[in-house]
């Protein structure tokens, strides 16, 4: 492709990729202060971390809800953690922009876990395949604190009006986790 065509080409795109960037209700922001490591946390929490460290799909936002309010967004390589009470989690993050819902091409998954005071959890977002997001929960820390480094920390900076969205310091609650009775005759 020679050098004029390849310019016309990326101009075309220029617009749409602006689009692409502005097309949803949802922002993120690179935090203030990030933080200097993993602190010890608070009594009765846990800590869950989403991470994104894939370069595929930079402009593509994935909104995380954790048991229906929303907790954070990664947008290219980023990261963000949250306080969670213990107890039963259902994750579900939408991957794709205002655009994508109306269309109907936006997709969701979900990952659930029972979290236990005092640990911390991490869900990888995996963008790695074009056009696609899959989560799964990462067991060895360092691993995933490792592919956190070359990520920027963030926090919400915007949701539509009318979201429940997890205040800034909160903790997430849980929902119960069912108890089976057993019984004998």
């Amino acid at each position: 492709m020679s050098r004029s065509r390849l310019r016309a080409s990326i101009s075309l795109l220029s617009p749409a990729l602006l689009c692409v960037a502005a097309c949803t209700s949802y922002s993120i922001r690179p935090r203030a202060v990030p933080p200097p490591g993993f602190a010890e946390l608070p009594a009765d929490t846990a800590q869950i971390c989403v991470y994104r460290p894939h370069k595929v799909a930079l402009l593509v936002p994935a909104v995380v809800q954790d048991n229906g309010t929303v907790v954070g967004m990664t947008r290219g390589p980023s990261y963000f953690c949250y306080l969670a009470e213990p107890g039963h989690h259902s994750i579900v993050t939408r991957y794709g922009d205002d655009v994508d819902a109306r269309l109907g091409t936006d997709d969701s998954t979900q990952a659930t876990i029972v979290v236990v005071s005092g640990e911390r959890y991490y869900l990888h977002h995996d963008v790695s395949a074009i056009f696609s997001l899959t989560t799964r929960w990462e067991g060895d820390p360092a691993h995933a604190e490792g592919q956190m480094t070359d990520c920027t920390h963030v926090e919400l900076d915007r949701v539509p009006p009318g979201t429940t969205a997890l205040a800034p310091g909160a903790v997430a609650p849980a929902r119960p986790v069912p108890v089976l009775s057993i019984t004998s005759s």
